[in-house]
């Protein structure tokens, strides 16, 4: 009985050290990497090790745009509606793309500043508690429920729209060209029957 109680103390103590060692690497292991500007990798270490790796990922995929014949997506500010942006709330390569080779440099120390702050507080459970509030307003007008209720609907087909979008582009910009013909196609037909 006493060996068993020692074997366990035994195996708490490496998962304890483990996990402290886990934690350790979560906020001060700095990731490498190849053809990234020295600024832009000089920030993105200020982050927690598994975003430096997302991070990573997005600005060496401009490379990936710039091979596709890909031009700066004229951005003005970091308002990107792609999937990445919009899920995790960081600096995607089309952001990353405007910065470098854009005429607007997004990513300046206040932006990378903002960015970081996100984490410092609550780490990623900034994830966790990211959700939708609705506020109850006061008594409306059944033609006011069903013009918000319109609404609303409206501004979900433009998000799923949005978001078949980037996963068609991120999978092959070649069926993107033709999902936006198809789309435009669609579109003015519909527009032109009004």
């Amino acid at each position: 009985m006493l060996g068993a109680a020692h074997k366990i103390v035994i195996v708490d103590r490496k998962k304890l050290a483990d996990s402290e060692r886990v934690a350790f690497d979560f906020h001060t292991k700095k990731i490498s990497a190849d053809g990234i500007d020295d600024e832009i990798l000089k920030e993105i270490h200020k982050f927690p090790f598994p975003l430096q790796q997302m991070l990573v990922k997005q600005a060496s995929a401009v490379m990936d745009r710039l091979a596709k014949g890909k031009g700066a997506p004229g951005l003005f500010s970091l308002d990107c509606h792609c999937l990445f942006r919009n899920r995790y709330m960081l600096p995607c390569k089309h952001i990353f793309h405007e910065h470098i080779y854009g005429d607007t440099k997004l990513l300046t120390a206040n932006a990378w500043r903002t960015f970081q702050e996100i984490f410092e507080e609550s780490g990623f459970e900034v994830y966790e508690h990211r959700e939708l509030i609705i506020v109850e307003e006061p008594e409306r007008t059944e033609e006011e429920k069903k013009a918000e209720n319109q609404r609303l609907a409206m501004c979900e087909l433009t998000e799923r729209l949005r978001d078949k979008y980037w996963r068609v582009e991120e999978s092959n910009a070649g069926q993107a060209e033709a999902f936006i013909t198809n789309l435009e196609a669609s579109l003015n037909q519909f527009l032109n029957d009004q």
